[in-house]
């Protein structure tokens, strides 16, 4: 215990040096968040789906968002002003705001929304499968554009409110990039080209990314001029910093751990419950031990999910008994919870044929949760050795197929399965990195575009179960539980909230530092 508390210390003095020493006044305007890992890019075709995204999200606009504070997810305009849905579905035309313009003042046009979109679509990396759906974009005025849909999609809108659909200020990443870098790939991996609250300042690399207030924004910060992301792997060095006013936000809080931040003084959590951020097990269906379905179905079998929820997770989350979570058409909140059934997952290991060989559990970081699973499927007989492996490298080996089982995650991109079937799960979505589990299905993937077609919940609810009886069947993914989205911040902020339905978005701008008492 000593030795992992020096430790801990010793971490903690090197990574203060991360955090430049603002002066009083500074600090005052300065909001500091913690990460646990740092972004990829911050290019919304490349990063919008993953530790970039809650930094994206405050460069960007997009064409549509979610009301706020509306008990059923509700679209409105964010750049856009009206738009309009054929009678068949397949066109959707908008009308973008008067006035509005990037951070360099630059007018937002229409060239700029398709350019942005056909980018996403072009680069064809983890942000296209947002725009599956769309065949192209057309601009057919400064300030409207048509997009025309392969198919009708009844989640187009919500699509649409993602930051992976960013709007970019085109000619400011072309000239930024130059003729050898012609989609300004490498440009916006580093750079902002928005009309969000904040605009770039400085990105060190693998440690912090500092943001300021972008002053033409429409909703410009009410206090927070800067906002800085500091990147801090270890658990506890994040909660050090938090209870010594170091940083004043984060939202990397392990379910696990959530009651050692209720126990810090001058420190406040909430929470929502409803569990936006499933939790799962991918399983590689293409090569090694689990290719075989047998061995998958064991796996399944084998969990405790209960003891996993109460135990590990202190009670914040929630089981998921198939592959719909809560709040999603199709789920059946009188389906019981799953259990485990260890003589149902050794009649599956005996029809795989297992002998013990070793399943490499692949994390980003070593805790109780992997822990538990390892655990959990050792009473099985199923050998399973944890892999610890930096994101960067988890990600790569992922998209290459080198890899058993990885301990794993999904935000809900909207408040229904559909999408996030389709990216995980689609094979559709293998080219574009989302689907690493590397399945597969015919029959899954007709019924997913049967589903988003399918403007009625009622038929899209029934289509969705089919989709779901399909996966437990095949398990390319075991779902663990679905997480409690949970940030812990100090007290003396003021605005700190968490939107259901995109719960990585960090209400940075409305944010307000309460005085201290004199």
């Amino acid at each position: 215990m000593i030795t992992r508390t020096l430790a801990i210390a010793a971490m903690l003095l090197a990574l203060v040096g991360c955090i430049p020493e603002p002066d009083v006044e500074d600090r005052a305007r300065t909001v500091v968040v913690a990460t646990a890992f740092p972004p990829q890019s911050l290019d919304p075709a490349q990063g919008a789906t993953g530790a970039g995204l809650p930094m994206i999200d405050q460069l960007y606009e997009q064409l549509l968002r979610f009301r706020t504070g509306t008990s059923q997810p509700e679209i409105e305009g964010e750049l856009a002003e009206s738009w309009q849905i054929s009678a068949d579905g397949l066109r959707i035309d908008f009308v973008l705001k008067d006035g509005r313009v990037f951070a360099d003042g630059t007018p937002v046009t229409a060239a700029d929304v398709v350019w942005s979109l056909d980018r996403v679509k072009r680069l064809g990396l983890g942000s296209a499968y947002f725009l599956e759906w769309l065949e192209r974009a057309e601009v057919t005025g400064e300030r409207t554009l048509t997009l025309l849909l392969k198919r009708p999609h009844a989640l187009a809108l919500q699509l649409l409110a993602h930051p992976a659909t960013s709007v970019i200020n085109r000619r400011a990443a072309l000239a930024g990039a130059g003729d050898a870098d012609a989609d300004a790939r490498l440009w916006l991996s580093s750079r902002s080209a928005g009309s969000g609250p904040y605009m770039l300042t400085e990105l060190r690399t693998g440690e912090s990314v500092t943001l300021a207030a972008n002053p033409r924004a429409a909703a410009p910060p009410r206090q927070f001029t800067r906002a800085r992301f500091v990147a801090l792997p270890d658990e506890g060095v994040r909660r050090l910093l938090l209870e010594r006013g170091d940083i004043d936000l984060t939202v990397a809080v392990p379910a696990a751990f959530t009651e050692r931040y209720r126990g810090l003084e001058r420190v406040a959590v909430t929470s929502i419950a409803g569990g936006p951020s499933q939790s799962f097990l991918t399983l590689n269906t293409r090569k090694g031990p689990l290719a075989n379905v047998h061995l998958r179905r064991a796996i399944a079998h084998a969990l405790d999910y209960e003891a996993l929820r109460v135990q590990v997770l202190k009670g914040n989350a929630v089981q998921i008994a198939g592959y719909i979570p809560p709040g999603s058409t199709g789920y059946d909140p009188a389906e019981p919870p799953p259990q485990r059934e260890l003589a149902a997952a050794r009649r599956e290991l005996e029809a795989a044929g297992y002998k013990g060989e070793p399943v490499r559990l692949m994390v980003s970081m070593l805790g109780p949760v992997a822990e538990f699973i390892q655990s959990n499927l050792a009473g099985a007989g199923i050998n399973v050795v944890i892999e610890r492996r930096q994101p960067g490298a988890m990600v790569a080996l992922a998209q290459a197929g080198e890899f058993d089982l990885i301990y794993d995650a999904w935000t809900l991109d909207s408040p229904e399965a559909t999408a996030m079937l389709e990216a995980l799960l689609s094979g559709r979505a293998r080219a574009n990195g989302t689907n690493v589990s590397g399945y597969a299905d015919p029959a899954v993937d007709r019924w997913l575009l049967e589903a988003a077609a399918t403007p009625s919940a009622e038929a899209r609810a029934a289509i969705l179960r089919q989709i779901d009886a399909k996966l437990r069947a095949d398990r390319p993914l075991v779902m663990i539980f679905g997480a409690n989205p949970i940030i812990a911040y100090r007290a003396d902020l003021s605005g700190v909230i968490i939107d259901p339905y995109q719960s990585f978005a960090l209400p940075l701008a409305g944010l307000t530092r309460k005085e201290p008492a004199r």
